[in-house]
């Protein structure tokens, strides 16, 4: 019990649940790619709220969905993708809807900017990588010699 109750053991395992879950969500989002009658849908809405290209930006945001969101998933290149799944957001929150502050999209901005500050955590591809990298960096200067 007194390990669930300290915040620096708990807290990591709990923002990979969020990256994970919020990648899933986003990710589930993006599928919508493959369902023609929902991208007809949305070209219509931002036909009328005055996109200009409205079926390119559809797809634009349905893979870059489809695509980050799998990475935010996985911890994959965690902080470059929560860019475009930040502008998507942004688009469909300040643009299509609004800018209402009480959707789901704008709390999925919000949990991408925390994971573009903080990074992907310890249950991710990122941090695999980064740490085969600093073995390999650091075996490499162990065999310089003095």
């Amino acid at each position: 019990m007194k390990k669930l109750l300290k915040l620096n053991e708990t807290l990591p395992v709990g923002l990979d649940v969020v990256r994970i879950i919020s990648g899933g969500i986003i990710f589930s989002f993006g599928l919508e790619v493959f369902d023609e009658g929902k991208i007809s849908d949305y070209t219509l809405w931002l036909t009328d709220v005055g996109v200009p290209f409205p079926v390119v930006m559809v797809y634009v945001g349905k893979f870059s969905e489809l695509i980050f969101g799998l990475f935010l998933t996985v911890g994959l290149f965690t902080r470059l993708s929560t860019i475009p799944l930040m502008i998507t957001m942004c688009v469909i929150n300040f643009i299509m809807l609004d800018g209402s502050i009480r959707t789901e999209t704008f709390y999925l901005l919000m949990i991408f900017s925390c994971f573009f500050f903080m990074g992907a955590g310890k249950l991710s591809l990122d941090f695999l990588i980064a740490k085969k990298e600093k073995e390999n960096t650091s075996a490499s200067l162990n065999k310089l010699p003095l």
